[in-house]
């Protein structure tokens, strides 16, 4: 346990300064296009003339794909169009020898410069140009970071998931709530946007990408059938959103003129799995994973087809914390009693399948599909903080089709033409015997209370984007418009839900409980008809974009992009509009959002072809997961309801509770009976607990700004700085306007506490989403990269930055994170979302050495916060999430640290070429120092000046000891 570092009282002008000192910034890629790159430059004589007419063609050396351009008077040119890969490319023009740059790589969305120079001659010749395109883009405004096919073919991935590699660049985390999402430049994680192929690849109901289950399913999109992504942290261009500012682009490959393919199987043995953190062994897991692919030409120069196949069959054993294996548990309750561990099955598939035509050189079709199955044993929850039956199991099928035209109409006319749908089901079920949900302390006992749920999404998205060259301009237009339909029944603590306040074992095993809650259906409804929700949410987007180059060194990009988000069109509660008895009536209405304007500019200066000053500043609007607005449709006191009953006393010294409806407390305590309120044999049920929305609800929104320098200091070598200033509103929280202060303070902390009696007798808690939370993010990142070249790749990371908010949930619909409700400034502290340090690393070496190469990754990153509670309701909202007051002081929120995290990961691999086919033989280690990781599980610090003896120790046991891999791969 640990107290967090002083704040350091970094604004943003602070942050411009540094980084004007330093003088280098971000070693990126910055991003202009979203699926294909551009080729731009001058062509001059030797002696510096500009050469009028000239013709540039690129030429792709994979699928022969040919495109032109003509220089103008002042040299210019640009050739459109290109989707990533290795060109050549020649200038030529009469009277002049034929130069040509012969490997031109372009990665996703980059715009290298090649020029050309031409010398006189009288007869036709042909000169091959030895120098290298400069590392440092000078025309693009964004600042990102792209994972070539090199670094996703030969970086050490535990899981095979694509995704693990965007942690090891700038400014990325995990989300806190391991939903599964990545957060980006400091916003919340459901609201990066993942694009594949140039579509909105985000689940708009659950948040996070489909195919990820929230992220449970260890695959959703194949390692095997992507390219290559580009991180896209702060400055995207209109084109993208919606979007806190974070956008992960990902482009999948496709066949080309030659066969190829890969084939590989993984295996990671139990037997060479080391001993976990707290000195025992580690429990039973294994894992595979087998699969290949194939590629090439149906018709040469024309039309091409890529398929892959990924598999992985996974058992991890998770040790359950010893507090939960106190034999006087199951002594007194038999049915609770845990096994020591229990086994989570990771298995999952994935089937993706492309086909490219080559129309002509200026029309391109592309369709695909993909497949992903999942199926998880004991995968709903890894905590160690739960007995073995308290779990689900979870499963996925994810279908997603995607077509799209591209056409260029002129030499300064192209359009893309896009279109998706998705539908996946995901189907959660209990993995053990009915019981009521057991919250003692910070554990969790009996079923989980959620489960089961049965929902199904569906998404159909179009989008067009022209792009139209004129003089020295370059004008983007386009729409984009989603729909995402959803049906889902989700009857949250059916069972009820029994919360033993503190870590009070003596009143856990006694059954005074301190609260109890239950989820059913009224007017003679069952629960699964009660939470029965069937809704859809329909998106669209306008945008418009110019990128004036003003001079070669010079050019200056902006924007604006217009959405709007037509939300369920369903009546729910209207606490405007009160009946005589106290109730609302049900003619609310979820606010659409239709005035969402997003301008956004930035310029890029170069003095020098190898350095490029970056700014861009922005307005990034992202969307409201449709999950939340579930509730309002089945929670509304007249579908359905959750019923609370609290005890009397004390969090330390409960009484029984009053409430006749109440369930069996003390000796009458039995964690056997599931539903023991009968919803059905109560006419008029009283203090119903309901969900209700502002009527002022927004949409989030994030105001960014970011400055960096770009600089190549040795051949394909580029070191940087960047800053970043990012501030948030509009975001979501719950809040229970039915709460008003007695006057009086609590004996244990000293803060205010709310009144027994409800303002409105008619209900009990009335949550409500409001969106008034904001955060605040600053940032410097230093970053050191060599594109692959003589057969070496890094990059290298360094991230210092600092997150602030008032509430940090992805999208919470089963509590609330502020202590004082209508003391939201109270919370403002560090967000969940703070990581004040972060390094990370990764390097590819082919050695020279009998086809050996070498490769790892390494992360450090510096402890995340958490608040100490004192395990009880000590303001009386019905949340136990209240802060202790020790020595007169308040503790605020996030006040304590959790430990440092790192871990390196190494592969060797060695190759025997057999003609066209190469054989490579893998060994890869993970966690291979061998860290322990360990965390802290206990927040509840107590009610006395004194913390618990547990409290703030790191005995979490991080379930990835040192753990060796063995594979082959066959590659053709």
């Amino acid at each position: 346990m640990r107290r967090p570092l002083p704040a350091r009282g970094v604004r943003a002008i602070l942050v411009l300064v540094a980084l004007l000192a330093f003088g280098i910034a971000t070693a990126a890629y910055a991003q202009t296009d979203v699926t294909t790159s551009r080729i731009s430059g001058t062509v001059k004589s030797t002696d510096g003339e500009a050469l009028p007419g000239a013709t540039v063609e690129a030429r792709n050396q994979g699928t022969g794909l040919v495109q032109t351009a003509v220089t103008r008077n002042d040299g210019f040119y640009q050739v459109i169009n290109l989707p990533s890969g290795l060109y050549t490319v020649t200038a030529t023009l009469s009277g002049f020898r034929t130069a040509v740059h012969p490997d031109v790589r372009l990665d996703i969305g980059t715009v290298p410069t090649v020029d050309f120079r031409l010398q006189l001659s009288t007869v036709q010749e042909t000169v091959t140009v030895t120098s290298s395109t400069p590392a440092v883009e000078v025309t693009n405004t964004a600042a990102s970071t792209t994972i070539q096919t090199e670094q996703l073919k030969s970086l050490p991935i535990n899981g095979r998931n694509f995704q693990d590699l965007v942690l090891l660049t700038p400014e990325t985390r995990r989300d806190p709530e391991n939903r599964g999402t990545v957060l980006v430049s400091g916003q919340r994680g459901i609201n990066t946007n993942t694009t594949v192929d140039g579509l909105d690849y985000d689940n708009g109901f659950f948040g996070g990408t489909f195919g990820s289950a929230e992220g449970r399913a260890p695959l959703s999109i194949s390692q095997e059938s992507v390219k290559e992504f580009t991180v896209i942290r702060n400055g995207a261009s209109v084109e993208f959103g919606p979007s806190g500012g974070g956008v992960i682009n990902v482009i999948t490959k496709s066949g080309t003129n030659d066969l190829h393919g890969s084939g590989f199987y993984y295996w990671q043995p139990h037997s060479t799995v080391a001993k976990l953190s707290n000195g025992r062994e580690a429990p039973d897991q294994k894992k595979k994973q087998y699969g290949g692919s194939v590629g090439g030409p149906i018709l040469r120069d024309h039309l091409f087809f890529f398929g892959s196949y990924d598999q992985q069959k996974q058992d991890v054993g998770i040790p359950v914390n010893s507090v939960l294996l106190d034999p006087s548990i199951a002594a007194t309750y038999p049915t609770l009693a845990s096994d020591p561990t229990y086994t989570q099955t990771q298995d999952g598939r994935v089937l993706f399948g492309r086909l490219d035509y080559q129309v002509t050189s200026s029309h391109r079709l592309m369709g695909r599909v993909n497949y992903a199955q999942y199926e998880g044993d004991h995968g709903t929850s890894s905590s160690q903080n739960q007995t073995s039956n308290h779990n689900g199991i979870e499963g996925l099928q994810s279908h997603a089709y995607v077509g799209s035209w591209s056409s260029q109409w002129s030499s300064s006319l192209l359009n893309d033409l896009n279109g998706q749908y998705v539908v996946e089901q995901t189907p959660r079920i209990p993995a053990g015997v009915d019981q009521p949900e057991i919250r003692y302390g910070s554990f969790n006992l009996g079923s989980t209370s959620f489960l089961p749920i049965f929902s199904t999404a569906e998404r159909s998205s179009v989008g067009d984007t022209a792009t139209f060259l004129f003089r020295n301009h370059v004008v983007k237009g386009g729409a984009e418009y989603n729909k995402t339909s959803i049906s889902q029944i989700f009857k949250g603590n059916w069972r009820g839900v029994y919360v033993f306040a503190g870590n009070q074992l003596a009143n856990f095993l006694a059954g005074k409980w301190t609260q109890f809650f239950q989820f059913g259906g009224l007017g003679g409804r069952t629960a699964d008809q009660a939470g029965t929700a069937a809704f859809a949410q329909k998106e669209l987007a306008f945008f418009v974009q110019d990128q004036w180059f003003v001079t070669p060194k010079l050019t200056v990009t902006a924007g604006v992009r217009y959405e709007r988000l037509d939300n369920p069109d369903v009546p729910i509660l209207n606490s405007r509009h009160v009946n005589a008895d106290g109730s609302f009536a049900l003619d609310g209405k979820i606010p659409d959002q239709n005035n969402k304007w997003s301008p956004r500019a930035g310029f890029t200066y170069a003095p020098d072809p190898r350095t490029a000053i970056r700014l861009s500043a922005g307005r990034f609007w992202a969307r409201t997961p449709g999950i939340l607005f579930a509730q309002l449709i089945t929670s509304n006191g007249l579908t359905g309801t959750q019923y609370t009953i609290n005890a009397g006393g004390t969090t330390a010294n409960p009484t029984a509770p009053t409430d006749p409806l109440s369930p069996g407390w003390g000796p009458d305590f039995d964690p056997n009976i599931v539903a023991p309120i009968p919803f059905e044999s109560i006419p008029t049920p009283s203090r119903l607990g309901v969900f209700t929305t502002a009527t002022n609800y927004k949409d989030p929104v994030t105001n960014r700004i970011t400055l960096g320098i770009d600089r190549e200091v040795f051949r394909n070598t580029v070191v940087g700085l960047e800053g970043t200033y990012a501030e948030a509103k509009n975001l979501e929280r719950l809040n229970d306007p039915n709460l008003v202060y007695d006057g009086s303070v609590s004996p244990v902390n000293g803060q205010p506490r709310y009144s027994t009696t409800r303002p409105d007798p008619f209900y009990g808690r009335i949550s409500t989403y409001t969106t008034d939370a904001r955060s605040k993010y600053e940032a410097i990142s230093l970053n050191f990269q060599h594109r692959f070249s003589r057969d070496l790749q890094f990059l290298v990371a360094a991230t210092w930055s600092e997150d602030k908010d008032n509430d940090s949930n992805e999208r919470n619909f089963a509590g609330a994170q502020a202590e004082d409700l209508h003391n939201l400034d109270g919370s403002y502290s560090w967000s969940n979302r703070d990581q004040r340090w972060k390094f990370a690393a990764n390097a590819n070496w082919n050695t020279p050495w009998y086809g050996i190469g070498l490769s790892g990754t390494y992360r450090y990153t510096s402890g995340s916060p958490f608040t100490a509670v004192t395990g009880g309701d000590e303001n009386r909202d019905g949340f136990f999430n209240d802060r202790p007051t020790v020595n007169g002081v308040h503790f605020a929120r996030n006040q304590f640290r959790q430990p440092k995290f790192s871990q390196f990961d190494f592969r060797l691999a060695k190759t025997f070429n057999v003609g066209p086919v190469g054989l490579t033989a893998l060994a890869e280690c993970f966690n291979c120092t061998n860290n322990k990781n360990s965390f802290v599980t206990n927040f509840t610090w107590g009610t006395g000046q004194t913390p618990s003896s547990t409290f703030g120790i790191a005995n979490g046991v991080y379930t990835l000891p040192r753990t060796l891999q063995f594979a082959g791969r066959v590659d053709f």
